[in-house]
């Protein structure tokens, strides 16, 4: 039975999770949900101050509720320091911001080709036609993947973030896509090792840092996590980022009028519609908050979504102000673990809004009725958005 007060896999969670939020921060800051097995933290301060303490709150059990087990130890959001530090260090030299600077051309290219593709029609699907082939073309060509059949790998993506609202589990079909994923990515990461490039990838293979090199399957695990969040996380971003547009046309003319507005906008659609809604922790060592003790061995959440909309650290938290500068804001995480493609996410969502700006007649909707939301513990994604120029 779903958590009538906040169970992260319930659909009504997935289609809005506002509401809930406001309940959690101002009742249950400290809350057990029974249905998920986990606590979840809900408050600005609580989550801030639980990302920069991992000695209790632990990545070893994984970064999401369910995270599989093969993973664990495998990736930089199922460790801790120190090898976290090392595991870090190894995709920073991979995707940091050096790299994605090097990558300004492309990125640039990418996103007027797509949104061009679009330019003119009377309307088109945002994420089939727009926002999911440009985070994949952007992901293959960053990991060197580049020529794959990027809408099965979107498809084989969608299909290992549902979560089964009864069972609180991917489905017999969503099993068999994660496999498929690891799959498709393990044929890559081999291609790469007869044949290395001038990608993530062969990166991942070939950099050594402290003497520590990937071995075995952790270079697959690392470009699957990596292939997978990126592709995901990107796709939604942008059409977050769309849909805040559709819903404040105020906010689109201004930017329309002044591009240098941009970056300060991005950074307050990351807050306002943050796409990784809820990351998870394991608590290590004893915790008391609120009046609430949480023992080692139990799962918490970590609710971005609700921190970014928290009164008691943005002012006025349900309006989108571009100009508000939210520096404190968990769109890309924060801490350690602060979201290794933060540089490539605000790189495209830059591009990519000042394409859609500049060939984009105003839109909307196309469809009545709710949004499709991605049912997934984690991710906040539209799954699919019919829009038209608006009349």
């Amino acid at each position: 039975m779903s958590d009538p007060i906040f169970d992260p896999f319930s659909f009504a969670v997935h289609a809005d999770p506002y509401p809930f939020y406001r309940r959690l921060r101002d009742e249950h800051p400290c809350y057990w949900s029974e249905g998920a097995r986990c606590w979840v933290l809900s408050r600005h301060a609580d989550v801030f101050a639980a990302l920069h303490d991992w000695p209790h709150f632990s990545n070893t059990g994984g970064n999401v509720i369910d995270d599989s087990k093969a993973k664990l130890g495998r990736t930089v959001g199922s460790v801790d320091p120190p090898r976290h530090t090392r595991l870090r260090a190894l995709v920073n030299e991979a995707f940091g911001r050096r790299r994605i600077a090097e990558e300004a051309a492309f990125l640039q290219a990418a996103a007027a080709r797509v949104v061009e593709g679009v330019a003119g029609r009377p309307g088109f699907d945002l994420v089939r036609d727009v926002t999911s082939p440009l985070a994949g073309e952007v992901m293959a060509h960053l990991l060197g993947i580049a020529g794959t059949d990027l809408v099965q790998f979107k498809r084989l993506i969608d299909l290992s973030m549902y979560r089964d609202p009864e069972t609180r589990s991917r489905t017999a079909e969503g099993e068999a896509a994660q496999a498929a994923l690891f799959g498709l990515v393990a044929q890559q990461v081999e291609a790469r090792r007869a044949n290395p490039g001038e990608d993530m990838i062969t990166a991942l293979l070939t950099i050594e840092i402290e003497g520590e090199r990937l071995e075995g399957d952790s270079v697959v695990w690392m470009a699957r996590a990596v292939f997978g969040a990126g592709f995901e996380s990107t796709s939604s971003f942008l059409a977050n980022s769309v849909l805040a547009l559709m819903a404040h046309p105020g906010v689109r003319e201004e930017l329309a009028a002044d591009h240098a507005l941009i970056p300060d906008a991005v950074e307050e659609f990351l807050r306002w519609e943050t796409p990784a809604q809820r990351f998870a922790r394991t608590i290590a060592q004893p915790v008391e908050l609120h009046g609430k003790l949480m023992r080692p061995g139990e799962k918490v959440m970590l609710a971005y979504g609700s921190a970014n909309r928290d009164e008691r650290a943005f002012p006025e938290p349900d309006v989108l102000d571009i100009r508000r500068r939210p520096t404190r804001h968990l769109g890309l995480g924060h801490g350690i673990h602060f979201c290794a493609g933060a540089a490539l996410a605000r790189s495209v969502a830059r591009v990519f809004l000042g394409a859609v700006l500049d060939r984009l007649p105003v839109l909307e909707r196309a469809e009545d009725g709710p949004i499709d939301w991605a049912h997934s513990p984690t991710f906040r994604s539209p799954v699919s958005l019919p829009v038209r120029a608006a009349t």
